[in-house]
């Protein structure tokens, strides 16, 4: 109960008051089949990110473990994270739930997750898995998280039909972009795919910024939350940029993200912004990376992944799923799921030891560039991997307002967030490795 408390007192009130209630769930027909039987709370409704879940359900049950879906709609999974706090107070939380970067960091600091230290030692988790995913599955010495994969956000993809069509040179720069953004317009195409949905603006933001400020910059900002490296000019400039950007939208609107895709694909909009998982959905729509469109760094990040990982977390509880969380934590570690799930998911493996060359060329791209230790690996704002849910969700209406409101200007964007960093409070963390 003591925890319980700590964690209402630990959640900000508008997580908990304007909560969806999630309804219990119907007693099962007999023990055994409850044995076997793990609910698990997650926010991928797509219809790539409901394939990844089919396989991994499928999977399971080859091992006599069933998966009892849980999804909860809704870009970026505040509405999954809301539920599940709702869940949690009423002592009714599920089995397994997905828990990314902080949050995980934050429910397991509560005493709330159950800790996988024998599965990940059995399966030798620290040395077929990344340094950078241990690091995020690591809380004062304990593993508390299965991974799932790894996403990059600072993606931009081009449609390379309709570039090839209107005999446009694909751009690798801001002013190539700018260039083929007025060629495109000529020609009748809308240039950019966007959504005013308050994550996606914010995502694409925080590409733009990493863009802007470089990665070390980035990390000042994001992982050591210094409210002084937001005085940088870059800040200013990456506000314009994304208003810039958003003007080649033609008016955007609240759209899902999957809508954006559509577009994209259909040759609507010729450019686009988003994390990998556009990858995975591209994929449904017939659609290959590197034959089909383009993927490549925003212009002025190459050579840095901005990341997400996705993670699962099982909830202690009273500990009478243990073996079977165990045995889920145990399947989703290994080498076989994660090559199937991200080859559906649009995200890279976590292992280091995965035959990447069955995945598409932009898939193979991501995992190298992961892989490097030359490369720059910043975590992402945006997807819960270096803020609170209470400085991420601050941060997010920051750029939205500013988005949606044409008289306010960069700089007056930047004060803006600086005085949210300030209000936050320095933040040091272990840096990325």
């Amino acid at each position: 109960m003591t925890r319980m408390f700590a964690l209402l007192a630990l959640m900000p009130l508008g997580l908990i008051a304007g909560a969806p209630v999630w309804a219990a769930p119907a007693a099962p027909a007999n023990a055994a089949d409850s044995a076997t039987e793990l609910n698990v709370l997650h926010w991928w409704t797509s219809t790539s990110e409901r394939a990844a879940a089919d396989h991994v359900a499928a999977r399971m049950a080859e091992l006599g473990l069933r998966w009892v879906d849980g999804a909860v709609a809704g870009g970026g999974g505040g509405p999954a994270i809301k539920v599940l706090n709702e869940r949690t107070l009423r002592g009714m939380a599920p089995k397994v739930a997905q828990l990314n970067g902080q949050a995980t960091i934050e429910w397991a600091e509560m005493g709330l997750l159950l800790e996988l230290d024998s599965v990940a030692k059995r399966r030798q988790w620290s040395r077929t898995m990344f340094p950078q995913v241990m690091a995020q599955l690591n809380v004062r010495e304990h593993v508390v998280a299965a991974p799932l994969g790894i996403h990059r956000i600072n993606n931009l993809y081009l449609n390379k039909a309709v570039f090839r069509r209107l005999k446009i040179e694909l751009p690798t720069s801001w002013a190539g972009l700018a260039s083929a953004a007025a060629a495109l317009r000529a020609a009748g195409v809308t240039p950019v795919a966007f959504s005013d949905e308050p994550w996606q603006v914010a995502t694409v933001f925080e590409t733009l910024l990493l863009s802007e400020a470089g990665p070390a910059l980035y990390r000042r900002m994001v992982e050591q939350r210094d409210p002084q490296a937001f005085n940088d000019p870059s800040v200013e400039r990456a506000f314009q940029r994304l208003r810039d950007w958003r003007n080649l939208s033609g008016g955007a609107g609240e759209r899902p993200w999957t809508s954006l895709v559509a577009d994209f694909a259909a040759g609507h909009k010729a450019m686009l912004i988003m994390g990998d998982w556009a990858r995975g959905e591209l994929g449904t729509l017939g659609l290959e990376g590197g034959r089909d469109f383009a993927c490549q760094a925003v212009p002025g990040s190459a050579g840095v992944h901005q990341f997400s990982i996705d993670t699962l977390a099982m909830l202690a509880g009273n500990y009478s799923a243990q073996a079977e969380q165990e045995k889920m934590a145990e399947l989703l570690g290994s080498a076989t799921l994660q090559l199937g799930y991200n080859r559906i998911k649009g995200s890279v493996p976590v292992r280091r030891d995965v035959p990447v060359d069955e995945l598409d060329l932009c898939a193979q791209q991501s995992y190298q560039l992961f892989a490097n230790p030359a490369t720059a690996r910043v975590p992402s704002l945006v997807h819960r991997m270096a803020f609170d849910e209470v400085g991420k969700n601050a941060f997010i209406e920051t750029v939205h307002r500013f988005a949606l409101d044409p008289k306010q200007t960069p700089a007056a964007a930047q004060r803006k967030l600086q005085g949210l960093l300030r209000a936050l409070g320095p933040k040091s963390v272990k840096p990325t490795p």
